[in-house]
């Protein structure tokens, strides 16, 4: 396979590829090399039979009968190469690579003078990433084919990925004397010499393709990122703008700009040569999804927000057929927190393509951010006719219901995405038993609550919501209360600052009667809510109350009262309170 190494994360880095030699399929054509010697006169009529029906087995795959077949040879004639030859070649189909070397090793042994035999053994090491034992087989498949250039690279490339760059680079001097410069031999120098460090040879070697190579791009764009990189923009900027004479058409030159611009510190600059590569019809949907994706996930330049929300537009408006480019966009937005634009992108990409899971996950998580519960409920019927029983998606819909209180169906969708989940989908599950815990416990069925959060915290112990939710219902119903304490104080640590957290614990040190030290806690909590629910206030006056300050608990109290009344909610707990100047449980 060719191998192809990015660096960086300048937008047109995300779309070009830097060529380098890697090794290709390891197998060589039959011409390529001497076959082994299979039979000769002085071998019996048993050997014969054996090895044509091991070489028959192999063939139409009988791998298992092959391999006894030709185990049985390696018996009778355990000096053949080509049988320790033929064990490898199946040992390495069916993946047993202990075996395969083994006898690979053995036929190499046998004769040395094989390419075939060395080709597989460096098939085994590839297969296993054993990079630091191939250039010793190149070595040996160069000595006996001096003049095949390819292997030269190949050990080059394996020297490089092993990070022994000079004698990486002392290898293409050597294809260099013996087979002349290659434009990729540039290329892939200059990625040594970045991984060293040498800045100055990386130049070097770009300068070198663009002087053998002008009227190809690739060389002046890699140049005039390392210029940007290097601060030297003026001289980035000129190469590119004599880049844009050569390649008018060429929209990695207009990334290039915008990279410049954009570390210049030029924004409106940086989005106007971007736009024209969105624009451009040689650049690709997949190449322009990278850069948005790339800009939104923190650049060390980064684009302002209005702009990044232009281009997700203009993506969509380019592509208007491609569900794709409209799914894009509905993320662009939701990380914008745009959340209805992006409601609405994902809307439009489920009208041209309804058969792509993802994008319904997408839809349901943004509109549950919105608490649109009824919108989920849809939503999630519609997705679930068409993937039946997925389990992110049951999941998300069972939050739906659970955001409207419809405790029976969220517990049906939630209790089917446990059944549908996987080992291999431990963090859904932790989610999954955790709101269980929840929706158990809003149906009274405090047991199966207690064992769900039990399970989502032996998948995750640092599940901070899972620890929370636990400690709070258990302080509620003043059972298990040193466990309480631990579980909420673990949660305060896995997330500090964190105001219901920190009212949990204050609650749990309530009810274990430690007033000062509840005070403490709610104190925080308040602090670090910002606008103070009514069941932090409430939990603030109590604790005051306890602690025999009557008159402010009374002012907390009616601070909770006023907000409960603005929302319509049931106020005639505070309201005892109040008039009682008492706390009343």
């Amino acid at each position: 396979m060719g191998q192809v190494i990015i660096r960086g994360c300048s937008f047109l880095l995300i779309v070009m590829v830097g060529a380098i030699g890697g090794w290709g399929n390891p197998a060589l054509a039959q011409e390529d090399v001497i076959m082994p010697k299979i039979l000769n006169a002085g071998d019996s009529l048993l050997i014969k039979e054996l090895y044509f029906k091991g070489v028959q087995q192999r063939s139409s795959g009988q791998l298992a009968a092959a391999e006894n077949t030709f185990g049985r040879l390696a018996l009778l004639q355990p000096d053949s190469d080509a049988i320790h030859f033929e064990l490898a070649r199946i040992h390495l189909e069916r993946a047993d690579y202990v075996a395969a070397e083994r006898a690979a090793k053995r036929a190499t042994e046998l004769d040395p003078d094989n390419e075939w035999y060395w080709s597989t053994l460096l098939d085994i090491f590839q297969k296993k990433q054993r990079l630091k034992e191939m250039p010793a087989v190149f070595d040996q498949l160069i000595r006996l084919n001096p003049t095949k250039a390819a292997y030269y690279h190949d050990k080059a490339y394996a020297l490089y990925a092993d990070k022994q760059f000079d004698a990486a680079l002392a290898v293409y001097d050597t294809i260099a004397e013996k087979f002349g410069a290659a434009d990729d031999q540039y290329l892939t120098k200059y990625q040594i010499y970045l991984a060293q460090g040498d800045r100055r040879a990386a130049i070097n070697e770009l300068q070198m393709l663009i002087s053998r190579k002008p009227q190809e791009s690739q060389g002046y764009i890699l140049l005039a990122e390392l210029y940007t990189e290097g601060k030297e923009s003026k001289k980035a900027l000129a190469l590119l703008d004599n880049a844009a004479e050569l390649f008018p058409d060429e929209p990695l030159v207009l990334l290039g700009k915008s990279d410049t611009y954009l570390a210049m510190g030029k924004q409106n600059m940086a989005y106007s040569y971007l736009r024209q590569a969105f624009m451009s019809e040689d650049l690709g949907l997949d190449a322009k999804a990278g850069i948005l994706y790339t800009a939104i996930s923190g650049r060390k330049h980064r684009i302002e927000p209005r702009m990044l929300a232009e281009l997700a537009n203009l993506l969509a408006e380019r592509h208007p057929g491609e569900a794709k480019a409209h799914a894009v966009k509905g993320d662009i937005f939701t990380q914008l927190h745009q959340l209805e634009q992006g409601r609405q992108a994902y809307q439009d990409a489920i009208g041209i393509n309804q058969y792509i899971d993802g994008i319904w996950q997408q839809l349901l998580q943004v509109e549950l951010q919105l608490g649109r519960y009824d919108d989920v409920e849809i939503h999630g019927k519609e997705a679930l006719a068409l993937f039946a029983n997925h389990p992110l998606i049951l999941f998300f819909t069972g939050h739906g219901y659970l955001g409207n209180k419809k405790y029976q169906e969220a517990r049906k969708h939630m209790e089917s995405a446990l059944n549908n989940a996987g080992e291999e989908h431990i963090p859904l599950l932790t989610q999954v038993y955790s709101s269980l815990g929840d929706i158990y416990h809003a149906l009274s069925m405090f047991a199966e609550s207690d064992v769900a959060y039990e399970e989502a915290i032996a998948l995750d112990s640092t599940n901070a919501y899972a620890l929370n939710n636990y400690a709070y219902y258990l302080a509620l119903r003043k059972e298990k209360l040193p466990l309480a304490a631990e579980m909420s104080k673990k949660s305060i640590e896995l997330t500090p600052d964190y105001a219901s957290y920190e009212d949990t614990y204050a609650w749990v040190l309530f009810q274990q009667g430690k007033y000062d030290d509840a005070l403490k806690w709610i104190k925080k909590a308040i602090k670090n809510s910002g606008d103070p629910s009514e069941t932090l206030l409430e939990h603030y006056g109590d604790i005051l109350a306890m602690l025999g300050n009557i008159k402010e608990a009374l002012v907390q109290w009616k601070k909770a009262k006023n907000i409960l009344e603005s929302t319509g909610k049931d106020i005639d707990r505070l309201s005892k309170k109040i008039n009682a100047k008492q706390y009343i449980e």
